[in-house]
C-alpha cells in the first residue's frame, strides 16, 4: 500500500531528463530545479512520464484502482505532466480489469437522507450472496455514510441473529452506538430481535421503500465493488473469496474517493494508510505526543468536513444487477452473485 517507498527507490541514474517543451511547462508550473530534479512550490517532485508510468503500473498491479483513484493517490506526493492520460493508459492495459469491469455510470443523487457528522453515526447495511466456501455463503456489508468506510462479515445465514451479533460484537465496540441505520425490508432487518435491540440502544432504523430502490444505492454499489475486486484477486491468486476478502477491503478502504480525493481510511483515522516519517526517538516527551494527537484530531475533523459537504445520499440510482461475471473462473453463480 502507498507510494511513499517509490520516492526513495528512484535512482538518480535513471532518465530524469525532460523535453524542452516540458521544461517550459515546468517553469510555468513554478517548479525549481534542484540537483537535476524539479520541485513544485508545494514540495512535490515532478516526475518524467516514464517514471510516472512505472509507478502507476506498480500501484495498479497491487490494487486495481481506477484512473482517478490512481491520479489522486499519486498527486499526494508527486506531479507529472499529462498524469491523467498516463494513469488511463495503465488501467486500459490491465487484462484483469478488462475481464471484470462493467460499465458503471454514476448518476445524480436524489437526496432525502439526513447528513452524517461523524464516522459510523449513520450506516447502511445489506446482505449479499456469494459462492459457498465451507459454511460461509453470505456477506453482511455495512457502509458508513460520511466516510464510505466499509465493514464486511462473512456469515453462514442471512438472519437477524447475525445482524445483532455483528452490531454488538463489532460495530458498537469499534465505533460507538450508531444514530441511524438504514436497510431494505428483508426479514433479517425487520424482525423483532433487531427492533428490540435498536429501541433499547436508541438507534433509529430506517427502511427503504420498495418503489425507491435507489435509496439503498450506497451499499448496493459497494456490494458490486467488493465482488469486482474479489473477482480480480481470485483470478490472479486462484484463492477463494474468503482468502481474498481482507485484501479486497484494504484496497477499497485505502482507495482515494473520486468526490473528495482522499480515502475512507484517511477520513476515519486522520492519516494516510502508511506513515511517511515515523518517530525514531524512543524517548518521546508527553508534549510531542500531545501536539501530535492535537494535530491529528484537527486534521481528522477537516477530513470529516469533506465527507459532509459531498453527501447527497442516496448517491446511486442504479441497483446492482443480479449476476456477476468472472469469465471462466467461476462457473455457476447463485442468485445475486
Amino acid at each position: 500500500g502507498g507510494i511513499e517507498n517509490y520516492k526513495l527507490s528512484i535512482p538518480v541514474s535513471k532518465n530524469l531528463s525532460f523535453e524542452s517543451a516540458e521544461k517550459e511547462k515546468l517553469e510555468q508550473m513554478g517548479a525549481k530545479e534542484q540537483d537535476g530534479r524539479y520541485i513544485l512550490p508545494d514540495g512535490r517532485e515532478v516526475l518524467p512520464k516514464g517514471i510516472a508510468l512505472e509507478i502507476f503500473s506498480k500501484i495498479h498491479s497491487k490494487t486495481h484502482w481506477g484512473t482517478q483513484a490512481l491520479v489522486d493517490h499519486f498527486n499526494q506526493q508527486f506531479a507529472c505532466i499529462g498524469v491523467y492520460n498516463i494513469a488511463k493508459t495503465v488501467t486500459a492495459a490491465c487484462e484483469t480489469c478488462q475481464k471484470v469491469n462493467r460499465s458503471n455510470m454514476r448518476q445524480k443523487s436524489l437526496g432525502g437522507r439526513s447528513p452524517a457528522y461523524r464516522p459510523f453515526s449513520h450506516i447502511q447495511v445489506d446482505f449479499t450472496e456469494l459462492p459457498r466456501v465451507g459454511r460461509y455463503k453470505y456477506l453482511l456489508v455495512m457502509v458508513d455514510h460520511l466516510t464510505h468506510y466499509v465493514e464486511t462479515f462473512p456469515t453462514s445465514k442471512a438472519t437477524a441473529n447475525q445482524v445483532t451479533k455483528v452490531l454488538l460484537e463489532h460495530i458498537i465496540p469499534r465505533y460507538g452506538v450508531p444514530e441511524v441505520i438504514d436497510s431494505d425490508r428483508g426479514t433479517h432487518f425487520v424482525s423483532k430481535i433487531v427492533r428490540d435491540l435498536t429501541e433499547s440502544l436508541g438507534i433509529k432504523w430506517e427502511y427503504h421503500t420498495p418503489w425507491h430502490p435507489q435509496s439503498s444505492g450506497k451499499v448496493e454499489r459497494m456490494n458490486g465493488e467488493i465482488k469486482t475486486i474479489l473477482t480480480k484477486l481470485m483470478i490472479e491468486t486462484k484463492l477463494s473469496w474468503m482468502k481474498c476478502l481482507l485484501m479486497a477491503l484494504l484496497i477499497l478502504r485505502t482507495r482515494p474517493r473520486v468526490d473528495v480525493g482522499i480515502s475512507a481510511f484517511e477520513m476515519v483515522y486522520g492519516m494516510s494508510y502508511r506513515i511517511e516519517s515515523p518517530q525514531t526517538n524512543v524517548l518521546i516527551r508527553d508534549r510531542v505526543i500531545n501536539e501530535y494527537v492535537s494535530q491529528l484530531a484537527e486534521h481528522r475533523n477537516k477530513l470529516w468536513e469533506h465527507g459532509l459537504i459531498v453527501q447527497r445520499p442516496p448517491t446511486y440510482q442504479r441497483k446492482e444487477p443480479t449476476t456477476w461475471n468472472a469469465q471462466a473462473t467461476l462457473a455457476e453463480l447463485p442468485r445475486d452473485w
